[in-house]
């Protein structure tokens, strides 16, 4: 038999141990040397502290049972990450072999060792209302789709990152805005309005305006990271980080179930529940071309308008 486990930091549970359909948590607790002298022999002498929890999931041997091991855990962080807000972590991946060998994964960025921002409690009574989420999540077609596997990654990117507005360590927003474009934004411009817009849409709840402006708050955060300045970190959206994490797992989740698997189709739906209207698209091009300084190159861009505009007349 093969067997799996992850160091699980940042848990917290009313039970010393959680079981799950096809795998269990288990808290390293004072009371119980078993579970510590488990741990030490599968991380290792002094990694494992009290405190810290034991993700095991057992299976039968196959041919492709190491491969299909590694992909597991990192579906279960993610599921449990989607079930519910909380900076849960999963950290040193090892299989043990049938032989009691240990294989150790090198670390990658999903796997970290970040403290909470978020606590993630979890109580016994809820493993099978997850066991019934995770079921019906993988079982949607979307989740083999390209664009949604960008967005899982780079959401278990940001869940991995440290959340310190006053150190400038909100990379974990950028990240969940890559995740959000991936999903709701095949076309390459308005993204921020189309991000928040369409998220409320998707949502179809009564709380679309605050869905709509915490998502604007947050995406000028990300374009204040990305192009390289300082964010301010008195910001009030930080003070509803909680609810925007929120927000980005309901998205995940809804997505998942709502958007066609096929690319043309999910452009299609998404442009239902939002498109930029020709009115903005004028508004903009007069927006640039006031920006024009120089005269001749304005001369230039209205005869290439009008010349445009000719054609256009000539073949209704």
């Amino acid at each position: 038999m093969y067997s799996s486990f992850a160091l699980i930091k940042n848990l917290s549970s009313s039970a010393n141990n959680l079981k799950f359909s096809n795998f269990e948590m288990t808290e390293i607790d004072q009371c119980e040397v078993g579970a510590l002298k488990l741990a030490h022999s599968v991380f290792g002498v002094g990694v494992p502290l009290y405190g810290d929890w034991v993700y095991r999931r057992d299976y039968h041997c196959d041919s492709d049972v190491e491969e299909r091991v590694s992909s597991d855990v990192e579906d279960t962080l993610f599921l449990l990450r989607l079930f519910k807000v909380g900076d849960l972590v999963f950290s040193r991946h090892v299989i043990r072999k049938p032989d009691g060998n240990n294989l150790r994964q090198l670390p990658y960025r999903v796997m970290s060792q970040i403290r909470k921002t978020f606590g993630y409690r979890f109580e016994s009574e809820e493993c099978p209302g997850f066991d019934s989420f995770a079921s019906e999540i993988m079982s949607h077609r979307n989740w083999s789709s390209t664009w949604f596997q960008t967005a899982r990654r780079f959401f278990l990117y940001g869940g991995s990152k440290e959340f310190k507005p006053h150190q400038q360590s909100v990379d974990r927003i950028v990240d969940y805005m890559v995740a959000m474009e991936a999903i709701l934004v095949p076309e390459r411009d308005f993204l921020g309005r189309r991000v928040r817009e369409r998220a409320a849409a998707l949502l179809e709840g009564d709380d679309e305006d605050f869905i709509k402006k915490l998502m604007r708050d947050f995406y000028d955060i990300r374009s204040t990271v990305v192009h390289g300045s300082d964010v301010d970190p008195e910001n009030n959206a930080f003070t509803m980080s909680f609810d925007f994490e929120g927000i980005i797992r309901r998205v995940i989740v809804e997505s998942l179930r709502k958007l066609p698997f096929d690319d043309t189709d999910r452009a299609s739906f998404l442009k239902a529940l939002f498109d930029v209207s020709h009115n903005d698209r004028s508004e903009l091009v007069y927006n640039q071309f006031c920006a024009i300084k120089g005269q001749d190159e304005k001369k230039t861009c209205v005869e290439r308008m009008t010349k445009r505009a000719d054609s256009w007349r000539g073949k209704e």
